[in-house]
């Protein structure tokens, strides 16, 4: 989705934002561990941590970024059309994590994130290639597709597992 203002970003980011969890909050917590809900083996909490590492992985690029620092994207060691693996990876890395846990990280992450943008200039934010690591690119588009574009996925996904059960 494109933005033409700052103040449009925020609020898609708080309104999908929003909008997922209380999609979420009409599933019983202890189905949180379901596999299923995405591909062969995802559960809900599975894609609140999965939220969580990109939000993170942004707030790294552009933490990095912003001093000229290389910036190795999307993952050290994966490139864009690696994402299906990277995902994979960050699901088997993180499956142990507690519920818990998971969602006081995944909240978190979102204050994080979502502090981070309010701080960011709009010229930033919407200048093509205002940073190297983005290249042609203006920021927001990594925003929006790591905040309410993630969000937004994470809510169809949802949805359409909700209508199976």
């Amino acid at each position: 989705m494109k933005y033409a203002t700052k103040r449009e970003l925020i609020a898609s980011i708080e309104t999908e934002h929003a909008t997922f969890l209380e999609l979420a909050a009409t599933v019983p917590q202890r189905r949180y561990a379901e596999s299923g809900v995405w591909g062969d083996d995802w559960s809900i909490k599975d894609l609140f941590i999965h939220l969580t590492e990109w939000e993170q992985m942004l707030i790294g690029w552009y933490t990095h970024g912003r001093n000229g620092a290389a910036v190795e994207l999307p993952a050290p060691g994966f490139k864009w059309n690696e994402t299906p693996a990277l995902n994979r990876e960050l699901q088997r890395r993180t499956k142990s994590k507690s519920w818990r846990r998971a969602r006081a990280e995944f909240d978190d992450s979102y204050d994080e994130v979502l502090a981070l943008v309010k701080g960011i200039a709009p010229k930033k934010l919407f200048e093509p290639g205002h940073f190297a690591w983005t290249k042609k690119n203006p920021l927001v588009s990594y925003v929006s597709a790591n905040t309410s574009g993630h969000y937004r996925t994470a809510t169809k996904i949802l949805k359409r597992w909700k209508r199976t059960q």
